[in-house]
């Protein structure tokens, strides 16, 4: 049945079974043994706009009353809808999606003369209860439920559903939108919105702060007071600079590949500015250089020697943050979800003061999205200087001051926490604090590294040219002879009325014109014979050219499914292992009352989390690629694909598209026998990428070893 594909270093799959299962039980205990947020960071916190309301409870704690702006459907509001015809309801239902750029899917709003009832879908519902929570409640609603139990504080009012109980049970893509939805949440657009308008297009900033103090009267300015600290907080829980600290004491961090420490400033040579990385630099294998699989040792992080330096205006950027933080890295792995690639994180802890900078202006090659954590810092972003430069490959070297000296900003702007600042790849930017009382410290989430049709056409394209040449002898017959002595730059023949004719050739051009002026020119036959021959096997050479590559262009439109499975396997490769919350653990737990982990026929079973895995099919078997193995840091952990028979595809197809909140039963699978079912089905659940449920109880009239 399945088996570890060639290239495993692992033992055998039982005892591999095992440890995974191993691996579970220690999930699973870590989550019942964490304790929920202390008392400072407890605020349940929200940036949805009016129709968010703050209120306190008897102990003077701050509680969320969950306010519609629409009354929910009931008989009053049928009657009116039956008042408005169809379809000027779908008019007006238009138009509000077209003005606010949201995605009410299903939503019927509708309005009575002289009155403001309306009918609402529970998606959109759904969708307002989810825009009152923060990045941190979505991602972490039981650590918040926990907390209200202990304390008996009861979220909403007057029997107001809790949006925190919500969450536990949308599904993965839905909990990942509203993560997304909610870091844009306090410019009103949503995350459609942004793709369609910003998105590789143009910056983006969210600055609750500098909105709020363009404000009117008093009594708005206090409530904006209010409105203003919930947004500050709003990014609470993720980092801190006493938690960056803490790291950096409790676990191994290197310079260089977990951390560096760095300074833009003037130079001792008495230039202009420019980075200067402290990092204690590596000590290398004997030899002096790094070859093959050897890499250097790298000097271990000191906390005491980096906030030294932090303390004298340098600024400490982590690698990894994601690699010692549950919390980034839960929001790497929904944003994962949310975008469909791989995504990084670096963290940036800068000193308060006058101008301390960390990193030269300079442009990336990652779609960015900034976000402000703590303390305030200056951004100036700058439009890519040229064409080439806009979406680009690869990032920029650091740019000097005399490279910017006569570049105007489209961005200058003092972001303050829970704001955000959004750069798509090839804009220049540089940052620096500016207060002197306030650190800094922001994440930047990065995502479409190397990720463009270029990338994809990397691969499919010489993959289409071998099957190309296997099958078509003309790419395989040899090249026309002595074609060199007419074709190449050198025997282009110029068209001297082209624009893009050098300068030079045309002087020579207007120089040979000017000299044969009132004389009778001879004409060389011999050399016009011998043009327009050149000419013939020009054209002749570049006409066989393109049939050749049209033909290769052929094979390659035929490959574009297997293109794409190819750069599933680096996406699974280059991502970050998924973040399970505790109630999918739960359905992927070995010691279920219901069947012990075991799948029999009527077992009910899914993809834990939709994209972890993905089936190709390589050399007549059907090999199953996951990232559940995965390590928090790049590449860290190679794949460890399982490989199955070719018949085997149908089941495993079945079982790799069920996801959440769908079920499949293990007898429906598409087999010959229920024995193979049940086996494909314990290998995927074995491996730690499948979810089951057992509604009713075994069927044990079959059973496999």
């Amino acid at each position: 049945m399945a088996k570890r594909s060639n290239g495993d270093n692992q033992s055998g799959g039982s005892s591999r079974a095992a440890k995974k299962r191993a691996k579970r039980r220690q999930q699973q205990e870590l989550q019942q043994k964490k304790t929920p947020m202390n008392e400072e960071d407890s605020e349940i916190i929200s940036d949805s706009p009016s129709s968010n309301k703050i209120s306190k409870d008897s102990s003077g704690k701050r509680k969320k009353k969950i306010k519609f702006d629409l009354p929910l459907g009931d008989s009053d509001n049928e009657e009116a809808k039956r008042k408005v015809p169809e379809k000027k309801r779908k008019k007006k239902s238009k138009e509000k999606q077209e003005e606010t750029g949201e995605r009410n899917d299903g939503m019927e709003l509708s309005a009575a003369a002289g009155g403001g009832s309306g009918f609402m879908s529970a998606d959109y519902i759904i969708d307002e209860m989810l825009s009152q929570l923060n990045p941190y409640e979505i991602l972490f609603p039981e650590k918040l439920l926990a907390l209200e139990d202990a304390n008996q504080d009861n979220v909403g009012n007057g029997g107001d559903p809790n949006p925190l109980e919500l969450i536990l049970s949308i599904t993965a893509e839905k909990r990942a939108r509203a993560v997304f939805n909610s870091i844009l949440a306090p410019s009103g657009i949503t995350a459609d919105k942004f793709y369609q308008t910003y998105f590789e297009k143009k910056p983006f900033v969210i600055s609750k702060s500098k909105n709020l103090a363009q404000e009117g009267d008093d009594d708005e300015d206090v409530a904006d007071e209010e409105e203003l600290k919930l947004h500050r907080s709003r990014f609470d829980g993720f980092l801190s600079k006493e938690k960056i600290k803490d790291s950096i004491t409790n676990n191994l961090m290197m310079y260089g590949k977990d951390l560096n420490v760095t300074n833009y400033c003037k130079t001792i040579h008495g230039g202009g500015k420019a980075r200067i990385t402290l990092d204690q630099l590596p000590n290398m294998p004997d030899g002096g250089g790094v070859r093959g699989d050897e890499e250097p040792e790298y000097i271990a992080a000191e906390t005491k020697d980096v906030f030294e330096n932090f303390e004298s205006g340098c600024t400490v950027r982590l690698l990894c943050p994601q690699k010692h933080n549950d919390e980034v890295h839960s929001l790497l792995s929904n944003m994962e979800c949310e975008f469909g690639c791989m995504v990084g994180s670096n963290a940036y802890l800068t000193p308060g003061g006058s101008q301390n900078q960390g990193f030269a202006p300079h442009y990336d090659d990652i779609e960015a999205l900034v976000l402000q954590l703590e303390g305030y810092k200056r951004w100036l972003v700058y439009p890519p200087f040229s064409k080439v430069a806009t979406l680009p490959r690869e990032s920029s070297k650091d740019f000097t001051e005399d490279d910017m000296k006569d570049v105007r900003p489209v961005i200058d702007i003092e972001l303050g926490p829970g704001d955000v600042l959004y750069m798509p790849r090839g804009w220049i930017h540089q940052a620096n604090t500016c207060r002197s009382k306030h650190h800094s410290l922001h994440l930047t989430v990065s995502s479409w590294q190397h990720w463009s049709w270029a990338d994809y056409l990397e691969i499919i394209i010489p993959e289409a040219l071998n099957a190309a040449t296997v099958k078509a002898t003309s790419l395989r017959s040899g090249l026309p002879r002595n074609f060199l002595s007419y074709m190449g730059t050198m025997h282009e023949q110029i068209d001297e009325t082209s624009e893009n004719m050098p300068e030079a050739l045309r002087q020579l051009a207007d120089n040979t014109n000017d000299d044969g002026e009132g004389e009778e020119k001879e004409i060389d036959h011999d050399e016009e014979r011998r043009k327009k021959r050149i000419l013939r096997l020009q054209e002749a050479f570049k006409n066989d050219a393109k049939k050749k590559i049209m033909r290769v262009c052929k094979e390659a439109l035929s490959m574009v499914s297997t293109g794409c499975d190819q750069i599933s396997k680096q996406f699974l490769s280059d991502r970050q292992p998924p973040a399970f919350t505790p109630e999918e653990l739960k359905l992927m737990s070995e010691s279920r009352v219901e069947n012990g982990g075991k799948i029999w026929p009527n077992t009910m079973v899914r993809l834990a989390k939709p994209g972890i895995a993905h089936l190709v099919i390589e050399e007549d078997k059907a090999v199953l690629y996951h990232s559940a193995d995965n390590s928090r840091v790049y590449h860290e952990t190679p794949l460890s694909p399982l490989e199955f028979e070719i018949d085997d595809a149908p089941a495993l197809e079945a079982l790799l598209t069920t996801v959440e909140p769908h079920w499949i039963c293990v007898q429906d699978l598409i087999h010959g026998d229920i024995e193979d079912k049940m086996e494909i089905a314990q290998s995927l659940f074995d491996e730690g990428i499948l979810a089951m449920y057992q509604g009713e109880l075994p069927d044990m009239s079959v059973e496999t070893g």
